[in-house]
């Protein structure tokens, strides 16, 4: 069969796997005496361990294989799901995490490294598209199974995930893959890939602020909505706005590549992200937060398929790049809340959305400054220099 159809469908079973487990691991932990202390700990060690195996794996994971270490961390990640059976102590739990963040580190960069191998930018830009909106709807699906498998009984839960992580295992280790039809760049092509350089440092520097910004609203705005008195069902329904307007981008990014090697396209998304954050600092309109939540997901939805887009579109095999721009994402998941956190505690409650909108601006300040610094007229001029 051919890769891509697979790529897609495993990218839901993990990320809805995740989902489910992400949604339950708090009520177990809490059932074992954790605090809130924990509860943040927790998700930041496996937050850390995620960017930091990341980082570690970049450089190795053309050389050891992609399908290789996939099939080595899905099989690892089955086990460590059982092994939430036996949980009973807090510290269980961080160990879990720290294991488990690892596993995934091996997992993800070698599925977008894979899925982009030998693809030309057209081709590209459709399959990226089929895997943004596959891991997406896995985080639609998964919270909601979860809840529901919960409710009828704990073990249910990771049981479940456990046999579907299984299965993708099964599925590396025992699949014959083809893949689609390569088209050989031409001439233009090879002026796109010198801009996907270019554009490769700012698509990152954006994804992080990103992920700092968007880590701080889903980890602190449900403190923050709960203060004001916003029933719970009205809570979820503002935070699912987040994955609609995320999904909603990835669609339309996938049909159109006028954003590409254009700073004006993410410099306005950002932009609005901003604004999006400065009403949650000011106001508690349901309706100002609602228009909030879709920014948010916009904001995620261009600067994460920009990302990836540069980072695979090279020559040279993806998976180390493909590390980096992970990486990238975890670090900003691990020190939003982390800084968010502090200064709510000791600024105020609406001090980190204050913050993050200065990590946007300073963010697109850098982007300009990489862009400028790197214009192909400079650089020919200091290549002239003696």
């Amino acid at each position: 069969m051919k890769k891509e159809p697979f790529l897609y469908a495993i990218s839901f079973l993990v990320d809805g796997s995740f989902a489910v487990v992400g949604l339950c691991v708090p009520l177990l932990a809490m059932g074992v005496g954790a605090t809130y202390d924990d509860l943040g700990g927790i998700r930041a060690t496996q937050s850390i361990a995620y960017s930091l195996g990341c980082f570690l794996l970049a450089r190795w994971s053309d050389r050891i294989g992609y399908r290789r270490l996939m099939t080595f961390s899905t099989g690892a990640m089955a086990l460590l799901f059982l092994g939430f059976l036996a949980v009973d102590r807090v510290w269980h739990l961080f160990l879990l995490a720290c294991l488990i963040g690892p596993m995934l580190a091996a997992f993800w960069p070698c599925l977008q490294a894979w899925l982009g191998q030998g693809k030309a930018r057209r081709q590209l830009l459709s399959a990226l598209g089929g895997f943004n909106v596959a891991w997406s709807l896995g985080f639609v699906v998964g919270p909601t199974l979860g809840g529901t498998l919960y409710a009828m009984d704990p073990h249910h839960v990771f049981v479940l995930a456990s046999a579907v992580i299984a299965v993708v295992f099964a599925g590396l280790l025992l699949g014959r893959f083809a893949d689609g039809d390569a088209a050989p760049p031409d001439a233009p092509e090879h002026e796109t890939l010198a801009a996907a350089r270019r554009f490769l440092p700012v698509a990152w520097v954006a994804n992080f602020a990103t992920f700092y910004a968007v880590g701080t609203v889903r980890s602190l705005f449900p403190k923050l909505a709960t203060d004001l008195g916003i029933a719970p069902d009205m809570l979820g329904y503002l935070m699912s706005l987040i994955g609609l307007g995320q999904l909603c981008t990835f669609v339309v990014l996938a049909h159109t590549d006028r954003w590409q090697f254009r700073l004006a396209p993410l410099a306005a998304i950002q932009a609005a992200a901003a604004v999006a954050l400065a009403l949650f600092a000011a106001t508690g309109a349901l309706a100002l937060f609602a228009l909030g939540m879709l920014a948010c997901g916009l904001l995620i939805g261009t600067t994460f398929t920009s990302s990836v887009f540069y980072s695979l579109h090279a020559h040279a095999a993806g998976g180390q790049r493909a590390g980096i721009h992970e990486g990238i994402v975890g670090t900003g998941v691990f020190l939003g809340p982390l800084v968010g956190g502090f200064i709510a505690e000791h600024v105020g409650a609406r001090a980190p959305y204050h913050v993050a909108i200065l990590i946007l601006i300073c963010a697109f300040l850098v982007e300009a400054g990489l862009l400028w610094n790197s214009r192909p007229g400079l650089a020919t001029e200091r290549r002239q220099t003696p």
